[in-house]
């Protein structure tokens, strides 16, 4: 773990402790944990107060925790960094640090999707909303496939919703995204997935 990585754990450790002890919940009464929708680097991705990220350093988000939120959280945070759209810098600190499997090809895939800049942003492609749900391995293990699905003004018109299977590994600290992902596919409802957010 480098000593900046550390330094941020070491950091909200510090401050989560911090908070604990000076602030208790009222009767023992925990609020609900609220997941919102945010733009980032690439595309939009979902946070949330107890699962992460954390910290967001260089362009990266990091800091998730290691449960089926924090990998499905992981997913939609990594996965728009690693498009044109996040920029040259962000992806290649992304593909670095947070991804496995087959970054050559990834970056070939890169190369070959010429960037727009003069394009005008895509408001059919925005999600208003992320679902997810896991179809492969466990989060409280090592490996697990987590299956997203966006609500999207295209994908409605097209009768469904935007659906991507993204396959994470537990890297020691954080989650990581297996490369290149499988590019979307048409999804015909949610059934079988729990909304990610926004959550009220």
């Amino acid at each position: 773990m480098s000593r900046l990585r550390r330094a941020l754990c070491l950091a909200a450790i510090f401050t989560a402790t911090l908070s604990c002890a000076t602030t208790p919940p009222a009767d023992g009464v925990v609020a609900p944990d609220r997941i919102v929708l945010e733009a980032v680097p690439g595309g939009i991705a979902a946070s949330s107060q107890r699962h992460g990220p954390f910290h967001e350093f260089d362009g990266l988000a990091i800091g998730l925790s290691y449960d089926e939120l924090g990998a499905a959280l992981a997913a939609t945070h990594i996965g728009p960094r690693i498009t044109t759209a996040a920029g040259t810098p962000v992806v290649e600190a992304t593909l670095v640090q947070q991804c496995w499997g087959d970054v050559t090809a990834a970056r070939e895939r890169l190369a070959t999707t010429l960037p727009r800049p003069d394009t005008a942003e895509r408001n059919d492609l925005t999600p208003t909303a992320l679902y997810f749900r896991v179809i492969s391995g466990d989060a409280a293990g090592d490996n697990v496939v987590v299956s997203l699905l966006a609500d999207t003004a295209q994908s409605r018109a097209m009768g469904g919703y935007s659906r991507v299977d993204a396959a994470l590994r537990w890297g020691g600290d954080d989650w990581q995204l297996r490369v290149p992902v499988r590019r979307p596919n048409l999804h015909p409802d949610t059934a079988g997935y729990q909304l990610l957010g926004p959550t009220p």
